[in-house]
């Protein structure tokens, strides 16, 4: 264990994973949860929605599924229903191949090869057409700001015409090198097109969002045995679809080819036989969408590899990092990989180094190209065979443990360049859970467990492959739980951080009222006022403290009353004491009290019931009053304890009387009864009247009399529960 804190280069927030190089890794797991893991497989089979023939798969803003058939029928998938409606459809999207779906409007192809038409998505009404002048448009994507890309050969160039929701063209992309274009998909994170071309060689290329040449391209025989394309398609999380069959001689399977925005490929969806051909195909961020002569087919996310589609992978590369200067030469400790790793999951570690400028700033450009994808950059900068070096695989492990985070250590303490590359690689094989990386960590030297060793054996660190450097790296590494359990202790009787269990624990040892059976948050509200409960125990500003920690809000809910403090007993009054303010308590003995003297009263004197206390004035002495404003669920789950909490703020010989009242028993009132403007007036409709442990007393009436249905039946109006 180290006294000093290390120093890292960290990885652990959005912004910090985003200076990396990333290759088949979920972006959306990167936004929502700041951790890296790769794209989520789909499962199979998928759910069958049938039709009469199905085309033109495409997805509202509302999550709504939207589909034509052979029948000129328009089907209608809600996002939280699961069973379609059917509608009769406007002639272009009755006959439609492709539909797209912008902010508010659906596109589909005109009657005519070079007009557009824009439908309203939720009434089907007709909005414009637009003619794309010169040009035969062969497909739609949907592009930003509620515009649309059209696919177009104008004099043999095949172009991307922008078309805002106005019908205008905004904007003309030339695509340089294809011919035979027949579908393209717009990618709006990483601002690519990927265009499908046909005979006589079809390939998929990738474009830049400014056109011109193809960044690069694949061939589509090539992706499966003899693979022939069907359908292109595209998500929101840049992942594209590639559907198609296999070739007649290799079983001429049916699947769906998924890649990511750097044309890696990402799994396989097999397909049933019956379902091809495919006719079109999207996505959803938890479904995919596939259209054939059956209907319309829906893969859910699977939450395991399923068997089929291969091993689920990612790779991450950091940024250059570079180590100071020291006098003894030390460079590096150890990397640090924070994450979940089922059973079935791999964690790889690797890392490059090197004390060369000019090899630095070689590489550094070489990441920094961004006219080539992060994937490319990735294997060029891996195939640097000398540079790489301590290529070390972590398994996941079955058991509980394989759900909770785990931290892999790799030991950096022999390497002595300046300039440092870590790579990581997480795979999950078939049946598998996806693996969570969630933050990385590279120590460089501060203070280590070296500099606690004598200056003889302190030597052995300047030794290259030394047992001693090496039994120290390896005590360093596995006492990293010690060290993070010691520096969190502090965090476990602090009440802002303190888990439940320990609150338990911190209330008793402070000595404030307390019961197991409170919440979380009236457990961590009671330690955080603590030091205002203790010193004020036994005062009206200890108890509204307890209060306001155990019933917090404002207005405040409860009301301390104390006769004795707040009122006073009444003076009578004569010519030099001008008496007392009301209200005022008026003490001594009932007339009845059991005393034969001059005062006593022939038929009114009585000896006290059983159990019954002596009466007169000094039963007003240390006696509270408290209100309580609750609903019926919050009075039976604090009734048990609450009236013993306050009991223990209060004086040995006080007295409390705990009362349960409505919100509206708490409202100042003036003598008249009418309310005062202050903070505890809410406007509100009048209550309705009705039985129940929480009815108002005075409050609830009935609605004025209105005529009755029958000469003995109830009012009409007459609300009973």
């Amino acid at each position: 264990m180290k006294p000093g804190k290390l120093k890292s280069y960290r990885f652990a927030t959005e912004a910090q994973w985003k200076a990396c190089l990333f290759a088949q890794a979920d972006r959306d797991a990167l936004h929502k949860s700041a951790a890296v893991r790769p794209f989520a497989p789909y499962a199979t089979p998928g759910v069958l929605y049938e039709s009469d023939g199905a085309f033109a798969p495409v997805v509202t803003r509302a999550r709504e599924i939207l589909w034509r058939d052979d029948r000129c029928a328009l089907h209608h998938l809600a996002a939280c229903d699961d069973t379609p409606e059917t509608c009769a459809a406007p002639r272009a999207l009755a006959r439609a191949t492709q539909i797209v779906s912008t902010a508010s409007s659906l596109w589909v192809l005109g009657a005519a090869p070079e007009s557009l038409q824009r439908y309203e998505d939720d009434t089907l009404t007709r909005l414009l057409t637009v003619a794309v002048p010169a040009a035969r448009v062969a497909g739609l994507a949907g592009g930003e700001h509620d515009s649309v890309w059209a696919l177009a050969e104008s004099a043999g160039v095949w172009q991307a015409v922008r078309v805002d929701q106005r019908g205008h063209v905004v904007e003309t992309l030339d695509f340089k090198g294809i011919t035979h274009a027949t579908a393209f998909v717009f990618l709006r994170r990483s601002q690519r097109f990927v265009v499908l071309t046909g005979e006589p060689h079809p390939r998929l290329y990738w474009f830049a969002a400014a056109g011109g040449a193809a960044l690069f391209s694949l061939a589509v025989a090539a992706m499966h045995p003899c693979f022939t394309a069907q359908a292109l398609g595209g998500d929101a999380r840049d992942k594209v679809f590639l559907a198609g069959a296999d070739g007649a001689a290799f079983g001429g399977g049916a699947y769906v080819l998924i890649f990511d925005a750097d044309g890696n490929w990402l799994s396989d969806v097999p397909l049933d036989p019956s379902a091809a051909p495919v006719t079109g195909v999207t996505a959803t961020r938890d479904s995919l969408l596939v259209t054939g002569q059956r209907g319309l087919l829906r893969f859910k996310l699977a939450e395991a590899v399923p068997a089929g589609a291969g091993q689920a992978q990612c790779k991450l590369l950091t940024p250059v990092l570079c180590s100071p200067e020291r006098e003894d030469q030390r460079r590096w400790l150890r990397i640090e990989a924070t994450a979940r790793l089922p059973e079935g999951c791999t964690l790889e570690i690797a890392y490059a180094a090197t004390g060369d400028t000019a090899t630095q700033e070689r590489l550094q450009a070489l990441a920094a190209n961004d006219a080539t994808p992060a994937s490319q950059r990735i294997e060029r900068l891996l195939s640097e065979p000398e540079l790489w070096r301590g290529r070390t695989q972590f398994h996941g492990l079955a058991g509980s443990g394989a759900h909770s985070a785990q931290t892999f250590s790799v030991p950096l303490f022999d390497v002595r360049e300046r300039y440092l590359w870590v790579c990581l690689s997480l795979t999950a094989a078939t049946g598998a859970q996806l693996p969570l990386l969630s933050e990385l960590a590279v120590f460089y030297p501060g203070r280590t467990l070296m500099e606690n060793l004598p200056a003889i054996y302190q030597r052995e660190e300047t030794r290259p492959n030394s047992f001693l450097r090496a039994l120290v790296g390896v005590l360093e590494t596995t006492t990293q739980g010690l060290d993070a359990r010691i520096g969190a202790l502090g965090r476990q009787v602090h009440p802002a951080t303190a888990p439940e269990p320990w609150l338990d624990f911190i209330a008793r040892w402070l000595g404030v009222p307390w019961d197991d059976a409170l919440t979380p948050d009236q457990k961590r509200a009671l330690v955080l006022r603590a030091p205002d409960l203790l010193q004020a125990r036994g005062t009206r500003a200890g108890l509204e403290a307890l209060l306001e920690s155990l019933i917090p809000g404002t207005p405040r809910r409860f009301r301390v009353t104390d006769a004795m403090a707040d009122f006073g007993f009444a003076l009578l009054g004569g010519a030099s004491c001008a008496g007392s303010a009301l209200p005022a308590l008026l003490g001594g003995r009932r007339r009845w009290s059991p005393e034969l003297d001059a005062s006593a009263v022939l038929g009114y004197t009585r000896l006290p019931c059983a159990g019954q206390l002596e009466d007169g004035a000094w039963q007003l002495a240390g006696k509270l009053r408290i209100d309580i404003a609750a609903t019926a669920a919050e009075r039976q789950a604090w009734e048990p304890w609450l009236l013993a909490l306050l009991t223990e703020m209060v004086p040995l010989t006080a007295r409390v009387e705990l009362r349960w009242v409505a919100a509206q028993a708490l409202r100042t009132q003036r003598l008249d009864g009418t309310l005062t403007l202050d903070g505890t007036l809410t406007l509100e409709a009048a209550p309705t009247p009705h039985l129940g442990t929480d009815a108002i007393t005075s409050l609830a009436r009935l609605p004025a009399r209105k005529p009755r249905l029958t000469a003995a039946g109830t009012l009409i109006g007459t609300r009973l529960r």
